[in-house]
């Protein structure tokens, strides 16, 4: 028989933007980044709550050029518990909205690969660059060797996984798989429809992703498509934070906290028979 994995969770970090309320006017311009204090809180919250893995969906720095960014990104990141993994996305900040062989070689110097994947107790899990989806027309050749490793990666892993989740910091699309395209606030139909084919195919649990720095909710089936408020400059309605992701044997559960709002805790439900475990 074969075993029913342990339910868990991980926590979503998006777009902490190290640079981004100066460039709104909101940050006093003497050096100091009010992202600071509001990643340091995130990065505390997971080392107390202690989630399986952080993941960062895009939007590391304002500007991939300044190394004061970088190097407070850096700081603070090294600050998460080392048992604690984290994955880090490439955001459009990161790369630019048309991303350039050298946006992309000084990305990798610094992070790693942009496009990768992992798995964690029965499931796997994929991080794209979604820059690349956006507008590869200067690298054309990063957009097939993307689709190609989307292909491969899904063909060997997902048959056996009991949940497969894609991280991007670009959503697929707004309210449906049909939306008309629209600038850079989610990936044109022609590149989204190669990549939803495949997740359909291998029925994906879901999309979780950043970049608007508000929090938005749709589906694709039964494919969750999630766009997650930002870790630092808030726009429109929803604060500052962070978003927990409760991993079942048959489902997704998700709640998005503000900085103000964080959990103690977290519990998850436990197989019938089971006591419920919290962290």
């Amino acid at each position: 028989m074969t075993k029913t994995p342990d339910p868990f969770f991980f926590i979503q970090l998006s777009d902490p933007q190290f640079g981004c309320f100066e460039a709104r006017g909101a940050a006093p311009g003497d050096g100091t980044f009010p992202e600071t204090a509001l990643y340091e809180t995130a990065i505390a919250a997971a080392n107390r709550l202690k989630p399986e893995f952080v993941v960062v969906t895009g939007d590391l720095v304002q500007d991939s050029d300044n190394e004061a960014q970088h190097s407070e990104l850096m700081r603070i990141s090294a600050q998460l518990d080392h048992n604690i993994p984290l994955y880090l996305t490439t955001g459009n900040c990161d790369v630019g909205n048309t991303p350039s062989a050298e946006s992309l070689r000084i990305y990798r110097e610094k992070f790693g690969n942009d496009n990768y994947s992992f798995d964690f107790h029965g499931s796997h899990f994929v991080v794209l660059n979604s820059s690349i989806c956006l507008d590869p027309s200067e690298v054309p050749e990063e957009w097939d060797s993307l689709v190609d490793f989307v292909r491969s990666d899904l063909d060997a892993h997902s048959p056996t996984s009991k949940h497969t989740i894609m991280f991007m910091h670009h959503p697929l699309f707004a309210d449906s798989a049909d939306d008309p395209n629209k600038d850079i606030r989610y990936i044109p139909h022609e590149r989204r429809s190669v990549l939803l084919r495949q997740l359909r195919k291998h029925g994906a649990s879901g999309v979780f992703t950043g970049h608007w720095h508000e929090n938005h909710y749709s589906s694709d089936g039964d494919m969750l498509m999630i766009i997650s408020g930002p870790v630092g400059y808030p726009l429109g309605d929803d604060p500052s934070g962070l978003r927990i992701v409760k991993v079942y044997d048959d489902r997704i559960e998700h709640e998005y906290f503000g900085m103000d709002d964080l959990p103690n805790t977290v519990e998850l439900k436990s197989a019938i028979g089971r006591a419920s475990s919290t962290h």
